[in-house]
């Protein structure tokens, strides 16, 4: 029989994957490509997660502390990786620098989105959502950088969850007149139900966006694929006790139960983004700047499949080793 633990983390990380899935055999039965990809990509991207930002957002506090501590772990997560893929790209004897965006960035948008929400509830979305758009800030900076010679920050200013983000930490804690609350409540509805269509189609868009590639190209990515996913857990609960250690996420009996579930849910969400596979938006990139995306497809179509497997590990562990500290 499965415990409570166990049956909770199936229950978080199932229903994603076979969504997924779903949107793999849709891919692969439509043949004729005739789902216009682009257009639901644009749905998505332009008005479900924004509303989805804004609803998980400004429902709660702006902590300083805590989105310096996600925004930093993001951050630091990318650095740790890029000795490892430059070691990894070095002996596979790739001279372009594409090859190593799936091992330094997380999907942290299509995956780990859901199962924060399912695994942690709308403290974990919120805190995942920092995670997400610091991985992305990076991407579009330096990630572009690598593959093209060239950034391209202003990209990143023309995320729309960029936005989003900032109109729900600006509706949590501005003081607003009694005027302007009847349609920010109206605002609150209106983005809680295009949110909730937002997580399902981020999953089957990356489903559908899997199903081109092939068997061949995967054997290039097995290496790779499984670098980001042992590699990714272990630096992430190394970075966790780090900031234990220099007290950024204290452990002490004394704390108030509520913050000290806090710090626990900000450490589970740091672990659970560094153990995503390598993003599809890496292998987007590779793609159109003609930087190794045949090797970036394939690493990030293992990740994700091997993910199946090691995603729920590393719940186990962060359920066991994360939330139940003290």
């Amino acid at each position: 029989m499965f415990s409570n633990q166990n049956f909770l983390i199936i229950s978080a990380v199932i229903p994603s994957f076979a969504i997924a899935f779903a949107g793999f055999w849709l891919g692969r039965l439509d043949t004729r490509r005739e789902l216009n990809q682009k257009s639901i990509s644009n749905l998505v991207y332009y008005f479900l997660v924004p509303s989805l930002i804004f609803s998980s957002t400004h429902k709660r506090a702006f902590d300083p502390s805590e989105f310096s501590l996600l925004f930093v772990s993001a951050i630091a997560m990318i650095a740790l990786m890029v000795p490892v893929a430059l070691l990894l790209k070095r002996r596979a004897g790739v001279q372009r620098n594409g090859f190593i965006l799936p091992l330094i960035f997380m999907n942290t948008g299509n995956i780990s989105l859901p199962i924060a929400l399912l695994m942690f509830g709308n403290e974990g979305l919120s805190k995942s959502i920092i995670f997400h758009l610091a991985n992305i800030f990076v991407l579009y900076s330096a990630g572009v950088f690598l593959v093209s010679g060239q950034t391209d920050l202003k990209q990143f200013l023309k995320i729309p969850a960029l936005y989003a983000m900032i109109a729900g930490v600006a509706a949590a804690t501005l003081p607003l007149p009694e005027a302007v609350k009847p349609a920010l409540y109206f605002a609150g509805k209106l983005t809680d139900i295009l949110g909730y269509g937002a997580i399902p189609l981020l999953i089957v868009n990356l489903g559908y966006s899997m199903s081109d590639i092939r068997l061949e190209t995967l054997k290039t990515g097995i290496a790779g694929g499984i670098i980001r996913l042992a590699g990714g857990p272990m630096l992430g609960f190394g970075l966790v006790f780090i900031w234990r250690m220099t007290g950024w996420t204290p452990v002490d009996p004394t704390l108030d139960p509520l913050v000290w579930l806090g710090y626990r849910t900000s450490e589970a969400v740091i672990i659970l983004n560094a153990s995503m596979p390598g993003p599809v938006m890496a292998y987007l990139l590779n793609l159109k700047y003609d930087n190794c995306p045949e090797q970036a497809a394939a690493m990030v179509a293992v990740g994700t499949l091997g993910g199946i497997v090691t995603i729920p590990l590393v719940l186990q562990l962060i359920t066991t080793l994360i939330m139940k500290a003290g």
